[in-house]
């Protein structure tokens, strides 16, 4: 049969049989697993940080013996001395075989020589040292002295370029990393540092937080959005037009998992496609559960694997009685689900005549498991299938990330995850953590969006009381109001800032890094008049209390700082996931078609304050209080006060509690967040009650936000930035992509 006859019945039958749907005919007994092992309990359970000793023995596809004789008892892991440090040395003395968590250790080299990597180490709780080995580089060499990791030796000649050198670890320790390096063209070592680790040492979830995410940045980060002259771009990926990511998530169904522990998978998962979902990515998902056999809940050959809401249908509506009582561990199994979906993509591209598009495809695997694999054998063949279906080659590895999390410090065998996981130089793909509540945090602190492309309304770093995207406006040493980054140099605040005081260029914006940037100008919005309404007994009048501020200097592209999305974009219908060419009208009926819509805004601390902006019927209640007696406007028709642009919040009776803004505040954003990404939906203008005016502050340095007085509703009033769009329009028009209106 001639070859293109071949590839076309090869098309045929995986179009017919999709991954993970019932193949015909009887299954070649090298593919059927073996009846699982079901493994008694071995021993003792020891807590996080310790192990039992003597510890069981453990063979691939066996049961450890149940213990005899000696009793077991539990004791603390701890941190492995360095051996040697040539040309240098450390303290404190007398040095010890292994050290305690805390324990701090002191680098130096001898005199004229450069240390490199870290000068202090702190063992770490889990037994693991902070920081990077130290070395003594005399510049000698085309590289530097190899590392040695702390309880292991480097033996090799030479560090010219080609040298090799062989890393090994003492008595009772594993080797995670490279046991052979090579000096490269570039001056450096080939392959990760290598680490000597106790069998029981385990991550901490800020360690696994930035390995892990350091290098899902690279996969996700949009180089190809900027222009980069040539320059080198490192492992980031650029996504071309035609380009598209494949994420595969592996979630361990087996019998020593527990409800809780799948359940805690589960949610590990929900926050992998919610995350990855809101990046300008266009990302496809596959689940695959699996105990003795793997299950595939979805697959990548599906349409709707690229709906993330979908997705996450059918992984909350999972189960951990899905496997029934199956106890086997089936790496390879769920791995080779993963080799059949690509089998399938790979040949219906090549069928609709666009290999090309495949082969700029990028596919990144996450394995969540609790313990040994014990059926189906040695997971490593799957990658291999893996790798060569997809061409992993040195100038293709960056097309295929394979990350492997164990949970459980005494079950799971950190050499068998890192012969799964992938292997690049400065990053970590293998990690094992005590328990699957840090696997979750380490994951949720991994997935915030760092430095992936120009995204806007992200907060930067996780939990950051501060968002990045807001601004102080200082004139010298006073903070004068608040404001938010919008793109490029402009910054969105209010107009009333700016009345009675000094020239732009006596004022500067305070950054969220902390920076001083100088004004350049600022541009009112041409219908605010705060002196409109004194004929009508009205002394100030904010409408259209809104003002672009240009800054001297362009911020916000990267990192931190950081632009707020603002409505009625392009980049709002991304962070919303809603589809190019949403309208303004769709955005607003969304963020605010509901009566009570939960909303935040940063204080003069700065903090974030929850409030609930009113509409429909409940906003005429709100905007009411604007006239209550006790107010300047007390007495004045409701209308001449608050026009349609302003949004209304405030502390309902029997609500939820409410911050009410204070003085210094105005400018503001007042934001909303969907789907980890925040959308500002107005510009906090002015208020019935300033709860700040007394200035106490507590004994940790916060003000405290005095009550209002008896019977005084507080009540503040923001500008819609959906009711100023012809205006931000036009100014920004040049910044930003906006949706049509309606």
């Amino acid at each position: 049969m001639a070859p293109r006859a071949l590839a076309l019945l090869l098309a045929l039958l995986l179009v017919l049989v999709p991954p993970g749907g019932a193949r015909p005919g009887p299954a070649a007994p090298s593919s059927a697993p073996p009846a699982p092992t079901t493994c008694p309990p071995a021993g003792p359970r020891c807590p996080p940080g310790t192990y039992p000793h003597p510890p069981p023995r453990h063979r691939p596809g066996r049961c450890p013996p149940a213990p005899r004789g000696t009793p077991v008892v539990c004791r603390e892991v701890r941190c492995p001395a360095p051996l040697s440090l040539p040309q240098g040395g450390y303290s404190p003395t007398p040095r010890r075989p292994s050290h305690p968590p805390g324990a701090l250790l002191d680098f130096a080299c001898e005199g004229g020589l450069v240390l490199r990597g870290s000068p202090r180490r702190r063992c770490r709780p889990g037994g693991l040292w902070s920081g990077s080995s130290p070395v003594c580089d005399d510049g000698a060499g085309d590289c530097p002295p190899a590392p040695a990791p702390a309880g292991g030796v480097v033996t090799g000649r030479g560090r010219q370029r080609g040298a090799e050198v062989h890393v090994r670890c003492g008595a009772g320790l594993t080797l995670q990393g490279p046991a052979h390096r090579r000096c490269l063209e570039t001056g450096r070592w080939s392959g990760p540092e290598p680490v000597c680790r106790h069998p029981y040492a385990y991550d901490l979830p800020e360690d696994v937080s930035e390995g892990f995410g350091a290098s899902l940045t690279s996969v996700l980060e949009l180089a190809g959005a900027h222009p980069h002259n040539g320059s080198s771009l490192g492992r980031r990926i650029v996504l071309t037009p035609t380009g598209s990511l494949r994420v595969y998530l592996l979630l361990d169904a087996s019998g020593s998992v527990s409800s809780e522990n799948f359940r805690l998978f589960q949610e590990c998962g929900a926050a992998v496609v919610d995350r990855l979902s809101s990046f300008e990515v266009s990302v496809s998902f596959a689940i695959v559960s699996f105990a003795s056999r793997a299950r595939v809940i979805v697959s990548t050959a599906e349409d709707e694997s690229a709906d993330a809401d979908e997705v996450l249908q059918r992984l909350e509506n999972m189960t951990f009685a899905d496997h029934g009582n199956a106890t086997g561990t089936n790496v390879r199994g769920a791995l080779m689900e993963v080799y059949h979906m690509l089998l399938f993509e790979k040949a219906r591209a090549e069928r609709l005549g666009r290999p090309e598009a495949w082969r700029g495809t990028r596919h990144v695997v996450i394995l969540l498991t609790d313990g040994r694999f014990n059926v189906g054998g040695h997971p490593r063949d799957a990658v291999a299938k893996i790798e060569d279906v997809l061409e992993i080659k040195p100038d293709r590895e960056e097309y295929l990330d394979i990350y492997a999390f164990g949970v459980g410090a005494l079950e799971v065998d950190m050499a068998e995850l890192a012969a799964v996981a992938s292997h690049r130089r400065d990053e970590t793909h293998a990690f094992k953590l005590a328990d699957a509540a840090a696997l979750r945090q380490a994951l949720e602190a991994a997935l915030v969006a760092t430095t992936v492309g120009d995204l806007c309304g992200v907060i930067v770093p996780a939990g950051a009381p501060r968002p990045p995207w807001h601004v102080i406006l200082r004139v010298g040493r006073d903070q004068r109001c608040a404001g938010s980054l919008v793109g490029g140099r402009w910054v969105l605040t209010a107009a009333h800032c700016f009345l009675g005081g000094p020239a732009p260029h006596a004022w500067s914006a305070e950054l969220a890094e902390g920076g001083l940037v100088p004004l350049r100008r600022w541009v009112l919005h041409e219908s605010f008049d705060v002196r409109a309404g004194v004929s009508r007994g009205i002394p100030e009048f904010y409408d259209y209390d809104v003002a672009l501020v240009e800054l001297e200097q362009e911020v916000g592209t990267r990192g931190t700082p950081r632009r707020v999305c603002i409505p009625c974009t392009e980049d709002a219908n991304r962070a919303m996931r809603k589809a190019p060419g949403t309208t303004c009208e769709e955005q607003e009926a969304e963020l605010l078609g509901r009566p009570r819509v939960p909303a935040e805004f940063v204080s003069l601390d700065p903090q974030r304050m929850g409030v609930q902006i009113k509409n429909q019927e409940a906003w005429a209640t709100c905007a009411s209080g604007a006239t209550q007696p006790g107010t300047p406007y007390a007495g004045a028709a409701l209308g001449d006060v608050v026009t349609e642009r302003f949004l209304c919040s405030g502390q309902e009776s029997g609500g939820p509690p409410e911050a009410a803004t204070c003085k210094g505040e105005s400018g503001g954003s007042l934001f909303l967040e969907r789907r980890h990404r925040f959308i500002q939906v107005g510009v906090v203008s002015w208020g019935t009650f300033d709860p700040c005016r007394g200035g106490r502050r507590t004994a940790g340095g916060l003000l405290l936000r005095a009550p209002a007085p008896p019977g005084h509703r507080p009540r503040d009033f923001h500008i819609s930035l959906f009711r100023v769009q012809p205006w931000l329009r036009r100014l920004l028009g040049g910044v930003l992509s906006f949706a049509p209106m309606r």
